[in-house]
C-alpha cells in the first residue's frame, strides 16, 4: 500500500471516496468538484486505486485530490470494490462519507446539498440518483451541458427526474444505488464498514450493501428529489469480462438482499482495521494502519475464477440457533446471543460468548449453560425485533405511497 498524497485538511465536513481499478479513462468529476459553491475546506477528495496505476487522466486534476492511495494489489487478483470503500473510510476525516462515480457530472450545489440534507436529517443514509445518456458522440467526454445530458439520448429522464426517483415501481432495481451514496462515517464504522465477503468480488457489489445494513441499524434511506448526477456513455460502462457473484438475475447481490430481509447489521467479513475503529468507538487511527487480509491475494486470483474455482458463493458460516448466532472460527465454533450482534451491544459480546470445538458440542453447551427461562426469552426478543422492523418498513412504505399519491394529484 502506498500514499501518493495525504490530506492536509483539518476538519472537512465531507469526504468523497472515488475508486479506480486501473480501468477509468476519465475523472471529470474532479473538474466539477473544483467549481462547488462551498468553501474548499468543507470537503476532501480521496482517490483509491486498487492496483498501482497512476493514469495521466487523473494527474491533470491533481490539485483537486487530497488523499491518493494505491492499494498495490497484485495484477493477478480480481478487484473488490468493498475493500476500496473500507480503505477510503479509514482515510476519511469528514463527518459525512460520499461514495460516487468519478466519471460523472455534478452541479455547483452538489456538496452544499449533501451537507444541508444531513443538517436537516442527521439519522439518514442519502442517495442521489443519476441521469444517463447513451449518445456515442459525447465520447470521449467533451464537457457537454447538463441540458444536453438530460436531453436527446437520455434513457431515464421522466419530467426532469431520473425514472427511479420520479416513479419507482421497483425501487431496488429502478434506482441507481451505485451513483452516489452518503452516510455518516461514524454510522459506517458502527456497522463494520463494507462487507469484504467473496460474494461481493467483482461486478456484483456496491454501496447498497451498507445502505441496507444502515437501514437495519435504524437509519432512514432517502433519495434526494432535486439534486442528481449526470453520466455520459463510454465503452465498457457495464464492465468487461465481468466476474459475477451471486445475484438476483438483475445484477443486485442476493447476499445484500439477504441482509436486508433478515435485518442483519454487521458484515459477513469485517475488515480488521474497521473492526478496531468500531471497538474504539470510531476513534482515530492513521490511514497507514489499514490492513488487507493476506489471504485475499490467493482467494481472489483471476486464474482461479477463470477456471470456475471461485465462481461459487463463499461459505456462509453464520447461523441462527434458538436466539443465538453461531459462527465457525479458526479454532472451532463460537456462539453469542443475537441481541449483542447489534452495534449498540457489541461491547458485551465477549462476555457472553460460548466456544466449542464442534458445532454439536456448541449446541450442547448452549443448552446446558443457560437456564431454560433465558433460552425461551431469546426467541421472544428476536420476534419483537422482527415485528419492530416490519412496522418500520411498513411506515416507510406508507410514506412513499403518500408522497406518490400527492405527486399524482398535483400532476
Amino acid at each position: 500500500m502506498k500514499f501518493l498524497k495525504q490530506s492536509g485538511r483539518a476538519k472537512p465536513k465531507v469526504s468523497l471516496i472515488l475508486l479506480d481499478w486501473s480501468v477509468r479513462e476519465s475523472f471529470h468529476l474532479l473538474h466539477y468538484l473544483g467549481r462547488q459553491d462551498v468553501d474548499r475546506e468543507a470537503f476532501e477528495v480521496i482517490v483509491v486505486e486498487y492496483y498501482s496505476r497512476v493514469p495521466a487522466a487523473i494527474e491533470r486534476f491533481g490539485d483537486q485530490i487530497d488523499t491518493w492511495l494505491l492499494l498495490e494489489m497484485p495484477g493477478s487478483c480480481y478487484y473488490h470494490k468493498h475493500l476500496m470503500y473500507n480503505a477510503g473510510l479509514v482515510a476519511a476525516k469528514g463527518d459525512i462519507c460520499v461514495i460516487c462515480d468519478s466519471d460523472a457530472m455534478v452541479k455547483e450545489g452538489f456538496i452544499r446539498t449533501i451537507i444541508t440534507e444531513f443538517e436537516n436529517n442527521p439519522h439518514i443514509v442519502l442517495h442521489l440518483d443519476q441521469f444517463r445518456n447513451s449518445r456515442r458522440d459525447l465520447y470521449p467526454f467533451c464537457y457537454p451541458s447538463f441540458e444536453e445530458v438530460t436531453g436527446t439520448g437520455c434513457i431515464n429522464n421522466v419530467d426532469g427526474q431520473p425514472r427511479g426517483v420520479a416513479n419507482p415501481v421497483d425501487p431496488i432495481h429502478d434506482r441507481n444505488y451505485g451513483a452516489c451514496m452518503c452516510a455518516r462515517r461514524s454510522d459506517l464504522i458502527a456497522i463494520g464498514g463494507a462487507d469484504e465477503h467473496i460474494d461481493y468480488l467483482g461486478h456484483i457489489c456496491g454501496p447498497y450493501d451498507m445502505t441496507f445494513r444502515l437501514a437495519n441499524l435504524g437509519r432512514r434511506e432517502i433519495w434526494h428529489q432535486a439534486e442528481f448526477m449526470y453520466h455520459t456513455w463510454h465503452p465498457g460502462e457495464a464492465g468487461v469480462d465481468n466476474y459475477l457473484g451471486p445475484h438476483d438475475g438483475r445484477q443486485v447481490s442476493t447476499t445484500a438482499l439477504e441482509a436486508l430481509a433478515r435485518g442483519r447489521v454487521m458484515p459477513l467479513v469485517e475488515n480488521e482495521t474497521i473492526r478496531n475503529l468500531r471497538l474504539a468507538d470510531g476513534g482515530g487511527q492513521p490511514p497507514q494502519a489499514f490492513r488487507i487480509a493476506p489471504g485475499y491475494t490467493i482467494a481472489w486470483r483471476k486464474e482461479h475464477l477463470r477456471q470456475g474455482q471461485g465462481w461459487a458463493s463463499g461459505p456462509m458460516t453464520l447461523k441462527s440457533w434458538n436466539g443465538f448466532v453461531t459462527d465457525r472460527t479458526a479454532d472451532g465454533f463460537v456462539a453469542f446471543p443475537r441481541l449483542v450482534d447489534h452495534p449498540a451491544f457489541v461491547r458485551h459480546r465477549s462476555e457472553l460468548e460460548i466456544v466449542a470445538p464442534t458445532e454439536a458440542q456448541l449446541q450442547e453447551r448452549l443448552s446446558n449453560a443457560l437456564p431454560l427461562p433465558l433460552l425461551l426469552a431469546f426467541p421472544a426478543i428476536i420476534l419483537v425485533g422482527c415485528l419492530s422492523r416490519a412496522l418500520r418498513l411498513g411506515y416507510i412504505y406508507l410514506q412513499q405511497l403518500v408522497h406518490r399519491c400527492m405527486k399524482d394529484s398535483r400532476a
